[in-house]
């Protein structure tokens, strides 16, 4: 019959010997104890090893020559072989029972042996239903899955070893409380920064850089007046005047001059040939010019025919129902338009001019003019300065309007640039005197106007017109230039160019989703076989991060795009965009609202 040695350790208890019995598969089992082997000493162990074995229906026998385990196998009647191939026999040992001397039983057992037996024996069969259940469950998971690996059984050692250890454990914390909460906190620490380091911190930075490629644009464009009319992407814009207005003044020279002597006066005679009922009426202020003379009559006059026959051109037919043509005449009193001596003329028969329906000449001469001249201003000194108000601070004017223009939001048409005055008010007036040392002044509204265009309306045109790939899009639209603009009103039109440039259609979300959860080599390769990008760099927010984390929200993605020649390239982002459509849309309001009101006006 086959047979099943054991051979103990020295470090095995109890527990691990009951164990090994429980689990070898031989119906004999032999122990074979250590030479100090502790467990082998106590009256005890021997009966539970005996007791085990009736158990399990396994012959236990003891294969050794020590003389007190033999002793205490004979006690137990538990068999003993002094080696392997000897036969077992349950050892007979004579010890005399004298005074003052103790059987084996007193040797080998304390007093307290019952006690010490009972205990040991709880510990073996909470050892032996702690295997028991460990088996069961081993046996359950081999039930449900062949591929599982088989759990490690704990041997009775194992438990008795837990138990004490963590006896020992529970009271050295009961001894070194502020070490164990100590100790305790900083696990917790440990614990958390873990947690942190692999759960939260994680986050990369990806640069891409991408390689522009440069293009010309050169389109004709019309303009209107009209904000409702515009089509940016027909290139059909917007024309919207800018202006400032200032309040200017400029000193000027008076070049007039004016006699304010006194007025030659005298009279003139006037005649002509009428109806002979007629009267003739000459009115004040009537003005009679001889030789760039002119003199003004003082007081209304009304002439008729004297009655006599001989003053009508017909003299020898009878005067009969006034049908005759009969000279009608008189005088009329006048004074000179200026003063001067000049008007005093002599009498001048002829040469005589008039705004009245009549003839006229002076049989008498003028007399009572004299000289005095003054410096007076003329029209034509006030628009001499109005002229040098449009031009003067011209310069400066145009920097302040350009200045309050949003340029990034506008391009001007500078060619349209034009400066006005209006308003203007000379001191003195025209044809006022100048008094000595005095400087007349000219005042006037100077206006600046300027026209200008909406920026992103005209990007917009550009890329919708430019020369694109499906797989490529317009990073930025720079040197936007209007050439040759013709101010036609509503009808006015000009040449648009500009530089735009292009390079792959690739979004932030779009790399995100290609690399997130991906090793940083890999991650790299697949942005860098994205078309037209040239470079890409990873930085991870800590020197552990080996992998793009799967939250998107802990990557985020730079993209720095340059030029053949390395020049940055700026893309117009999506918030600008819209930014300059709220823009465009309150210019829109303003404008239906001024077109609204000059239709209520």
């Amino acid at each position: 019959m086959n047979k099943d040695v054991i051979y103990i350790e020295p470090e095995d208890d109890i527990t691990d010997i009951i164990a090994k019995i429980e689990k070898s598969k031989e119906k004999i089992v032999a122990l074979v104890p250590p030479k100090k082997a502790g467990v082998f000493r106590s009256i005890v162990n021997i009966k539970l090893i005996a007791k085990a074995g009736a158990a399990a229906e396994k012959s236990v026998v003891l294969v050794t020559v020590d003389p007190s385990i033999t002793k205490l196998a004979a006690a137990t009647k538990l068999p003993v072989a002094k080696n392997l191939q000897s036969a077992p026999s349950v050892p007979e040992v004579e010890v005399e029972g004298a005074a003052g001397e103790q059987t084996i039983e007193d040797v080998a057992e304390p007093e307290d042996e019952d006690e010490e037996e009972k205990e040991a024996e709880e510990e073996v069969e909470e050892a032996v239903e702690e295997s028991d259940e460990e088996a069961d469950e081993e046996e359950e998971e081999e039930e449900e899955t062949d591929e599982k690996p088989k759990p490690a059984k704990k041997t009775r050692k194992e438990h008795k070893g837990t138990k004490s250890k963590g006896s020992k454990f529970l009271n050295w914390i009961k001894a070194h409380k502020k070490t164990t909460i100590f100790l305790g906190v900083f696990l917790l620490g440990v614990i958390g920064f873990l947690i942190w380091a692999f759960g939260f911190a994680p986050a990369v930075d990806i640069s891409v850089a991408i390689k522009a490629e440069s293009k010309n644009f050169s389109e004709g464009i019309t303009f209107t007046d009209q904000l409702s009319s515009e089509d940016a992407k027909e290139g059909k814009f917007y024309l919207e005047q800018k202006k400032i207005e200032n309040a200017q003044e400029v000193n000027f020279e008076a070049t007039g001059e004016k006699n304010q002597g006194d007025k030659a006066t005298g009279d003139v005679v006037i005649y002509g040939y009428f109806d002979a009922k007629g009267v003739i009426a000459v009115n004040a202020g009537s003005v009679f010019t001889v030789n760039n003379l002119s003199f003004v009559s003082n007081s209304d006059a009304s002439l008729v025919w004297d009655g006599k026959p001989s003053s009508c051109e017909n003299s020898n037919d009878e005067v009969t129902d006034g049908h005759f043509q009969c000279l009608i005449s008189g005088r009329v009193a006048v004074t000179a338009m200026n003063g001067g001596s000049n008007y005093n003329i002599p009498a001048t028969p002829s040469g005589w001019s008039t705004t009245a329906n009549i003839r006229v000449y002076s049989d008498k001469a003028m007399v009572g003019g004299t000289d005095k001249i003054i410096t007076v201003v003329q029209q034509s000194d006030i628009e001499k300065a109005k002229g040098e108000l449009t031009t003067a601070k011209e310069e400066e004017n145009k920097k302040k309007l350009y200045d309050s223009i949003d340029q990034d939001e506008y391009y001007i048409i500078d060619s349209s640039f034009e400066q006005s005055t209006s308003n203007a008010e000379a001191t003195p007036a025209a044809d006022q005197e100048v008094t000595e040392g005095q400087k007349p002044v000219l005042k006037a509204t100077t206006t600046a106007t300027v026209y200008v265009v909406n920026k992103n309306k005209m990007q917009e045109f550009i890329r919708a017109k430019a020369d694109l790939e499906d797989d490529q899009k317009v990073y930025e639209v720079k040197d936007i230039y209007v050439e040759n603009f013709t101010d036609n009103g509503a009808n006015s039109t000009a040449k648009l160019k500009a530089q735009y440039y292009i390079g792959p259609k690739i979004t932030e979300t779009e790399v995100v989703d290609k690399v997130k959860g991906k090793g940083l080599g890999d991650a790299q390769r697949e942005i860098r076989d994205i078309y037209g990008v040239s470079d890409v760099g990873i930085d991870t927010s800590y020197p552990w991060v080996m992998t793009v984390p799967g939250d998107s929200n802990k990557v985020t993605v730079s993209f720095e795009v340059k030029d053949q020649d390395g020049k940055e390239v700026k893309e117009q982002s999506d918030e600008e965009k819209d930014d300059s459509g709220d823009k465009q849309e309150q210019t829109e309001d303003t404008s239906d609202t001024k077109d609204k009101a000059k239709e209520d006006k």
